[in-house]
């Protein structure tokens, strides 16, 4: 719809019927009524009287007298805009007194007309300017109103700096994060000085520089700041150049501030567990290193032990006696004495009864010399296990190999002793070699 045919409707406060009738037929050539629609201007001679009206046909404006039967000056105003909120006022006054219509705009007035200084042109400006001027404040009021509730569910306070005077202001919320009330912190730039860190004013100038050279597009610093309670809070502080001067200076910088303790304390606990799992890693890993050339000694000495088995019966026997007690068993005394996992301990007993079940039957026909001379070394360690009792993940566990690879030792074990039957217990048959 174009502005000469827009619909609005007027609301005249104005007891003297010669002024009012003027602007009726000032709205009237301003067309402010539609082609054909009823008339623009309702009139009211007294406050009481507009109230009353505005309750059953609510206006686009009102254009009020400040002279009024009950009601003059600016409590006029106030009046209207607490019973009509949201509706543009333009007060009409007789006296061409600038100073008394700036204090009616103060008071919520968008705009003033002097009696007898106007014509249609001028009301119609004036009565399309005030609308256009309170949709735009209205908007502006709740975007503040969305702005807050934003800064509250966030939890920022917000700061405003001027520099040429050093005067800052703070919100509430910037006050609270420190634990203080807004009237307690003076609003001058000194007091933020007072209660920043001094290990990191170093980071808060470099940043506040780098930004007001260019260099950064927005200043952006994390540092501590003292809590009235004594404790340091940690926050995010960000903040930007919003006035410059003619000399192309900064005058004024805004920016917000966020509580960011919680954080700082998470982010420490992760460091410090993540240091703590490297130092175990290391030592697991040293740790498993050392075990691994243990084993490959405890192999190499069963693999010593083997070598003897085609050697004279009563020759190797004594000859593996003096070597079990000469070098293996103080190894695995040693040995046992600085492991402290119970599977790793388990398998050092499990090889030491071996060892000595070795020793004894050594040369007995009727042992298992058919065993020892099928098996590899770990099928032997393989099959001592499952005499033990132990399960294939314990013995697994205690191997440091998969229980599929020992499935499949299980199975050549199986083969090798011609247990073809799947019914054939391979513990039990083990038992009955190692009788």
């Amino acid at each position: 719809m174009s502005e000469a045919s827009q619909s609005i409707s007027i609301l005249v406060i104005e007891d003297d019927p010669g002024d009012f009738g003027l602007i009726r037929a000032y709205a009237r050539q301003a067309r402010f009524g539609s082609i054909g629609g009823k008339e623009p201007v309702v009139w009211a001679k007294t406050l009481a009287e507009g109230i009353a009206i505005s309750k059953s046909n609510k206006p686009d404006v009102v254009l009020l007298d400040l002279s009024l039967p009950d009601s003059a000056g600016l409590a006029t105003v106030q009046s209207i805009r607490a019973a009509l909120p949201g509706v543009p006022i333009v007060v009409l006054t007789g006296h061409d007194d600038h100073d008394f219509a700036a204090a009616a705009l103060q008071v919520g007035a968008q705009d003033y007309l002097v009696k007898g200084q106007f014509d249609h042109d001028v009301l119609n400006r004036v009565v399309r300017y005030a609308l256009v001027r309170n949709a735009l404040e209205l908007q502006l009021n709740e975007n503040a109103q969305r702005l807050e509730l934003a800064l509250a569910g966030g939890g920022l306070g917000t700061w405003n700096w001027h520099l040429p005077s050093g005067g800052i202001e703070f919100d509430e919320r910037w006050c609270e994060i420190l634990g203080y009330t807004l009237g307690e912190i003076e609003p001058v730039i000194s007091s933020w000085g007072k209660l920043a860190h001094p290990e990191d004013w170093a980071i808060i100038n470099a940043a506040l520089e780098a930004h007001m050279r260019g260099e950064a597009p927005m200043y952006e610093s994390e540092h501590r700041m003292r809590h009235k309670d004594g404790h340091w809070v940690w926050v995010m502080d960000r903040g930007k150049v919003v006035e410059w001067g003619g000399d192309g200076k900064p005058l004024r910088v805004a920016g917000t501030y966020l509580d960011i303790t919680r954080q700082k304390q998470a982010e420490k606990i992760l460091f410090d567990s993540r240091n703590y799992l490297q130092e175990q890693v290391g030592q697991m890993t040293s740790q498993l290193k050392e075990l691994k050339d243990e084993f490959e000694d405890v192999n190499t000495t069963l693999k010593i032990l083997l070598r003897h088995r085609g050697s004279d019966k009563l020759a190797a026997q004594n000859e593996l006696v003096r070597e079990i007690n000469q070098e293996v068993a103080p190894f695995l005394l040693k040995l046992k004495k600085s492991i402290r996992d119970h599977k790793q301990t388990r398998l050092l007993d499990v090889l030491e009864s071996n060892l000595q079940h070795l020793a004894s039957s050594y040369g007995n026909t009727e042992s298992s010399p058919f065993l020892f001379s099928q098996l590899t070394p770990v099928e032997i360690q393989v099959a001592s296990m499952i005499k033990q009792g132990l399960s294939t993940k314990d013995i697994a566990t205690s191997l440091s190999i998969s229980p599929e690879t020992i499935n499949v030792h299980r199975k050549h074990i199986r083969k090798k002793l011609g247990l073809g039957n799947k019914a054939d217990n391979l513990r039990s048959h083990l038992m009955s070699l190692f009788v």
